[in-house]
C-alpha cells in the first residue's frame, strides 16, 4: 500500500519513526509528514489565518509548521505532498487516545480529516512503562504491519479505527468501546511580583471592586501551568470499555465514528465486523 504517516508528537519523535520503519520492511510504500514541533492536545485544530509552511528534509518526508490535522488538510487536500495514500496512518502517539482521551488528541485528529477527505484513517498510540520508561512501539508498529490488510476496508469518510497498546502487551487484541474518563490533573498557580496600583476612585472601573476608597492592584500577571502526575480512572467500569481492556494487557481496537451526528448503527455494525474478525484470529 501507499501511505502517509503523520503524528503530533513532531518529525523526529520515536513513535513515528518506528512505525514507519516496521511498515517500510513490510514492503509498502511510505510517505511522512508530521509537524516540525510537538503539537499534542490539538484535537482538530487548523490553521486558518496565517501560513503554513512545509519542508521537504528527505525523499518522501516532510514536515509541517502547523497542526496535525494541517499536515493532512493542506498536504493532501492542498496539494503540498505529491502522494495520493492508500491510508493515513497517525501515531505511533506517546501516549494513549483512549476513551475521552480523543476529545483532546491530535494523533486523532489528523486520522479524522483524512477521513473527512474520503482516505481510510487509523490512529495508533502507545504508553510507557512507567516503572522503565519503555514504550511499546515495536509491538504497536508490528501489529499494525500485521493487521492493515483487513483495516484498511473497515476505514471510511464516517468511521476512524483508534488503537492503543499498553505497555506489556499480552499478545491478545479486543474490540474497545469509548470510556469516561475522570481525570486528576494539578492546576498550578504562581504570579509575578510587579503590580500597577491604580486609583478606583477615579474612574467608573472602581464600581466593580465594590469599594472605591481604596486602590487596587490591576497589571498583575497570573501563570498557569498543568501538571498530570496521577493516571486518569474510568467513571463507569464498563468491561468492553478500552481504558479497562488496556489494564489487562489487551491492545484496543475502537471504531470511532466521525461525525458526532451519525447514526450509532454504523459503529455498531463496525463493532461486530471486528469481533468476527477477532474470532478468527
Amino acid at each position: 500500500m501507499v501511505i502517509l504517516v503523520t503524528n503530533d508528537d513532531g518529525y523526529q519523535a520515536e513513535g513515528l519513526t518506528t512505525l514507519e520503519q516496521t511498515l517500510v520492511e513490510a514492503g509498502h510504500e511510505v510517505w511522512l509528514c508530521a509537524p516540525t514541533s510537538e503539537r499534542s492536545a490539538q484535537s482538530h485544530a487548523m490553521t486558518f489565518h496565517g501560513k503554513v509552511t512545509f519542508v521537504r528534509y528527505d525523499e518522501r518526508h516532510y514536515h509541517c509548521s502547523g497542526t496535525p490535522a494541517d499536515c493532512v488538510l493542506y498536504g493532501l487536500g492542498g496539494g503540498a505532498l505529491p502522494v495520493v495514500p492508500d491510508v493515513v496512518i497517525s501515531g505511533i502517539n506517546h501516549g494513549y487516545n483512549a476513551s475521552t482521551d480523543i476529545l483532546y488528541s491530535g494523533t486523532v485528529g489528523a486520522a479524522s480529516e483524512a477521513a473527512l477527505r474520503d482516505f481510510p484513517a487509523i490512529a495508533v498510540s502507545a504508553r510507557r512503562n512507567r516503572e522503565t520508561g519503555r514504550y511499546p512501539f515495536k509491538e504497536a508498529a508490528q501489529f499494525v504491519a500485521d493487521n492493515l490488510e483487513w483495516m484498511v476496508p473497515l476505514c471510511n469518510s464516517e468511521v476512524i479505527l483508534n488503537i492503543n497498546v499498553p505497555p506489556e502487551p499480552n499478545g491478545e487484541w479486543r474490540v474497545g468501546m469509548i470510556g469516561h474518563l475522570e481525570y486528576f490533573d494539578l492546576v498550578e498557580a504562581s504570579s509575578s511580583k510587579k503590580k500597577t496600583s491604580y486609583d478606583v476612585s477615579s474612574s467608573k472601573i472602581g464600581l466593580a471592586y465594590g469599594n472605591a476608597n481604596t486602590l487596587s492592584a490591576i497589571g498583575e500577571e497570573m501563570t498557569y501551568s498543568l501538571t498530570n502526575l496521577t493516571p486518569p480512572e474510568l467513571k463507569r467500569r464498563d468491561p468492553q470499555a478500552d481504558y479497562l481492556l488496556l489494564s489487562q494487557g489487551y491492545i484496543a481496537v475502537t471504531p470511532l465514528v466521525v461525525e458526532p451526528v451519525v447514526d450509532n448503527g454504523v459503529a455498531e455494525v463496525l463493532h461486530q465486523r471486528l469481533k468476527e474478525e477477532a474470532s478468527h484470529g
